[in-house]
């Protein structure tokens, strides 16, 4: 294989069909269930925007969908509209080829109950806290055959609404694991004495549901990574665990991940610090430990064509999850399929997806691709009136922009002060999330291919607008950092922003001080720390990144505490003096105080809005973007970007 993407000639495993109990799967490429819209559950909302957004990578090719679960209250039943949309949901897929499972889930002892006024309390098989800090409610015998009963309408609404089967949910630290779980699941009782009688049951009722015809899958932990001594699973008593499930005959096909959530749910849903496919290994290892014959799914990262054909025919998985890749990407396996691999947008593990779910936002995004839930809304159309449009800068906001105006038929021509498209993005690559740079590369990749061209290290100022004469300018001028004004003193201190930090000299001492709280700053720190700087972090917020995204907190607190010589949080730098700066607490107490060579600040900069005199004094009609709007993240950037295209000539 040439590249990480492969070749259409070189996919013949990904594409081959596989059966599935008595159904023909048209391919090995799965999306697994992953919570992407709150409004498909609402009863209020409408369920438009979920299906359009299943039916859409349906159409680009996946072989095998599992939706996300309608999460279910114990002795209430499914509603006759539940039912209705998850028939137009089947529909919408299956039309488009594939196959469909509904995925049946109960959380547990998961998270808390309180965000919803209507929820009862968590229940589980002990009286145990969740990671979040509420404590459940210790199911009765009764009420644990009320809960295998609701799996079982659950199934039954799946195959009442056209489903070609289901998934149980054994994995990811809710129920089902919760039951397996010896921290979880302390009962003296048979549903503790035999932690996998509740599993069994609620396989057996999904068959009892679905009856001979229907696919039952089964998703479980490859290694839940706790020690049976610290009240975990481990691995062999796992492989005994789903040894026993699959002696059920119940189970025709076994998803995968790995953990039990919590801490290793980032593990489970690998970021940019890891490479492709980092958790088949685990697969392969359960798979021989236990001696799995029926289909299994590989999962985690693996988020290029290439790699998911090389696993595929080194035979340590029967299909792939490719997930995110088509979050990112809905013609994903249409564009390989037909040699253009190049032009598939790719999932750069930044997880915005997962992260919004888990922070409780209502639907999921993408880093780099707006039309997430939003297929309708900010579909690209020919134009029907051809205008010259000017994009004032090459970040993610005007490289978008440039993108969709191109795509919809218009006249574009980009210019940028800098030396290097990409804003400030662009300094990821000196990170960590070096792999975050791939959004820049793959626009102007596509803008290449439009036939148009970027040039850098031009300014635009009224001249230039006067000899282009544009029809209309979009301007993404970015920002400019101001970190001479995070404390008192910064300026005389002579204190560097992060492009300056990670591009120029930093002394053997390096004092980071992240007044934001997104990933920007721990990124900096750890990247100064891997150049040999002794680095101490210091951010006034309570924890470290709480802006970063929920995995990204998980993870980056963690690595700056291992590589760092200090982290301080809930610390204000109150002044330096004699390159000593004073770290206190809101309350004016004294922190440390400390003398490092270099000073770097992490604020957010100031909007460049250099060009709107000339605009307005020459009446060009222009939009506002990116950072030059407000500065914010490259998402929200990418974001305007595609709106701003899209709304030309309006």
């Amino acid at each position: 294989m040439s590249n990480g993407n492969g070749s259409s000639g070189s996919l013949s495993k990904l594409f081959s069909p596989i059966t599935i109990r008595r159904t023909e799967v048209r391919n090995r490429v799965v999306i697994t269930s992953h919570g992407a819209s709150e409004a498909f559950r609402n009863p209020g909302a409408s369920p438009d925007t979920y299906i359009e957004y299943l039916r859409r990578r349906a159409a680009g090719g996946v072989g095998l969908i599992i939706t996300q679960p309608p999460f279910f209250t114990p002795g209430v039943g499914h509603t006759q509209q539940a039912l209705d949309r998850h028939a137009a949901l089947a529909s919408a897929i299956r039309a488009e080829g594939a196959v469909v499972l509904l995925q049946l889930a109960h959380l547990g002892a998961f998270a808390r109950s309180d965000a919803d006024v209507h929820r009862p309390p968590l229940w589980g098989f002990g009286a145990t806290q969740s990671a979040a800090g509420e404590t459940a409610h210790q199911m009765t015998d009764d009420e644990i055959e009320l809960m295998i009963d609701a799996y079982r309408q659950t199934a039954q609404l799946a195959a009442e609404a056209g489903f070609d089967g289901v998934e149980v949910h054994g994995a990811h630290g809710y129920l089902i694991q919760q039951s397996l779980t010896p921290s979880y699941n302390p009962r003296t009782d048979k549903w503790g004495q035999d932690r996998t009688l509740f599993a069994r049951r609620v396989l057996t009722a999904a068959r009892d549901a679905l009856g001979e015809g229907g696919i039952v899958g089964y998703r479980t932990s490859t290694d839940d990574m706790r020690s049976p001594d610290d009240g975990g699973i481990g691995f062999r008593a796992g492989v005994e665990i789903v040894r026993r499930l699959l002696d059920t005959g119940v189970i025709d096909v076994l998803n995968t991940t790995i953990g039990d959530g919590g801490v290793s749910y980032a593990r489970a849903i690998p970021d940019y610090r890891y490479g492709e496919a980092p958790n088949i290994p685990a697969v392969v290892r359960l798979r021989e430990a236990v001696g799995i014959t029926v289909p299994i799914i590989g999962v985690g990262k693996i988020a290029s064509v290439g790699v998911a054909e090389s696993v595929l025919a080194a035979g340590e998985c029967d299909l792939v999850a490719m997930t995110r890749a088509h979050i990112a990407d809905p013609d994903l396996l249409a564009k390989a399929r037909s040699g253009r691999t190049e032009r598939i947008r790719p999932c750069v593990g930044a997880n915005v997806c997962v992260n919004r779910k888990l922070a409780g936002f209502p639907e999921i995004s993408c880093f780099h691709n707006p039309q997430v839930l939003r297929e309708v809304e900010l579909a690209i159309r020919p134009t029907e009136h051809v205008r010259r449009v000017l994009v004032v800068g090459a970040g993610p906001a005007g490289l978008k922009a440039a993108e969709v105006a191109a795509k919809s038929g218009h006249d574009v021509s980009v210019f940028d002060s800098a030396a290097k498209p990409g804003g400030r993005l662009r300094y990821a690559g000196l990170t960590a999330a070096t792999s975050l740079v791939s959004t820049v590369e793959h626009v102007l990749a596509e803008l290449a291919i439009l036939s148009v061209k970027v040039q850098h290290g031009v300014v635009v100022d009224e001249a230039v607008l006067i000899d282009l004469a544009p029809d209309e300018v979009i301007l993404a001028s970015g920002g400019r950092p101001v970190p001479s004004t995070a404390f008192p003193g910064a300026a005389e201190a002579g204190v560097l922003d992060s492009a300056e930090a990670l591009e120029g000299e930093v002394g053997r001492t390096v004092l980071v001080y992240d007044t934001v709280g997104a990933n920007e700053g721990a990124l900096v720190a750890e990247a100064l720390a891997a150049r040999g700087c002794r680095v101490t972090f210091v951010t006034p917020f309570e924890t470290v990144t709480p802006n970063g995204g929920q995995l990204h907190r998980v993870q980056l607190p963690q690595t700056l505490y291992r590589r760092l010589d200090r982290v301080i949080t809930s610390g204000v730098i109150g002044m330096v003096t004699d390159g000593v700066a004073l770290v206190a607490t809101a309350a004016g107490d004294t922190i440390a105080e400390i003398a490092p060579d270099t000073f770097v600040a992490i604020t957010a900069p100031v909007p460049n809005l250099d060009l709107v005199p000339a605009l307005n004094r020459l009446g060009l009609p222009y939009q506002i973007v990116g950072d030059a709007l407000a500065p914010r993240q490259a998402m929200q950037a990418f974001k305007e970007g595609h709106q701003a295209a899209l709304a030309v000539g309006a």
